[in-house]
């Protein structure tokens, strides 16, 4: 059970969620702790476009064949440069398959708790045998043991966007697979997954991540949803703030209902965002979802994940 006061505001209930590892974090690397303070001001990440300005090197001739068809690169980035969010990168259905089947061979972690272990289709029982109530299940060993994964970690389309979205050459920060459990947990308790309400995400000066969702995702099962251009016209408040997060109210207010992007779709369905974007996951009602992140930054920090 959470120990967050019922009363306090929602953004300082996330904060006192995560403060033990940010402060741990800092702690690791203080280079971190420098870009997490520096990184929500959009004047500091205009500059850090010079400092780590790399010319265009075209990567489409890597090695290796991309798995995405049919799509168009420059088109991307200029999406991502004006909305900060591009809906479209479809994977191929044998793909899609591969990543499942090792789900289906895999025990996830409830909570991303190493002692939580169960299938994921176990999950009612582990529930009752561990006492708890999980609201994800999480793949740590995704790259390690997923070729799928892996080849599409190094995909030279992703690499492509990346490289030309961030003007540099991409440095690979995070791969995370898991489930978001549609479950009756409290609001407190989802803080820790990045639930409930919009917020920005600090990962480095310039950065871009993939989202691949794996089942199918409708309103009932927590839909990823996007505040278009707020990566650009971010209310000076809203980056003067310690605190990244806002509620839907103050969202709405200050940029429409119209500028809401509730991405929706099939198995396969992914799409491309900037984390500076304000944005959410939607906590699942009736159906889980399976999703799958692939982060690329200009430079990496020595932290813990």
């Amino acid at each position: 059970m959470s120990n967050l006061n019922p009363n306090m505001p929602n953004y300082l209930k996330r904060f006192e969620a995560k403060w033990k590892r940010y402060y741990e974090w800092a702690r690791e690397d203080y280079r971190w702790l420098l870009m997490f303070f520096l990184s929500r001001f959009k004047f500091i990440r205009n500059l850090s476009a010079y400092f780590f300005y790399q010319p265009h090197e075209s990567l489409k001739n890597l090695p290796g064949i991309s798995c995405l068809d049919s799509i168009e690169e420059d088109k991307i980035v200029d999406f991502l440069n004006k909305d900060g969010l591009y809906v479209g990168i479809n994977l191929p259905s044998k793909l899609v398959k591969q990543i499942y089947n090792y789900v289906d061979t895999s025990n996830c972690y409830g909570n991303k708790e190493f002692k939580f272990s169960f299938p994921y289709m176990e999950k009612e029982i582990a529930e009752k045998k561990y006492d708890q109530t999980f609201i994800i299940g999480d793949y740590p060993h995704v790259v390690r043991d997923c070729p799928a994964v892996r080849q599409l970690q190094k995909d030279p389309k992703l690499l492509e966007i990346a490289t030309k979205y961030l003007n540099a050459k991409p440095v690979h920060l995070s791969t995370k697979l898991w489930w978001s459990y549609a479950t009756e947990a409290p609001m407190s308790d989802r803080l820790n997954f990045a639930q409930v309400f919009f917020h920005y995400d600090l990962i480095d000066y310039r950065c871009v991540q993939f989202f691949f969702y794996l089942t199918d995702v409708e309103l009932s099962s927590g839909p990823h949803v996007c505040v278009l251009g707020s990566h650009q016209n971010k209310k000076l408040t809203h980056q003067l703030s310690f605190f990244t997060g806002r509620s839907d109210r103050d969202i709405i207010d200050y940029y429409s209902t119209d500028n809401l992007k509730f991405v929706c779709g099939k198995a396969g369905l992914g799409f491309v965002e900037d984390p500076y974007c304000f944005h959410k996951g939607i906590p699942p009602s009736q159906k889980n979802r399976l999703m799958l992140k692939i982060v690329f930054g200009v430079q990496s920090y020595q932290i813990g994940s």
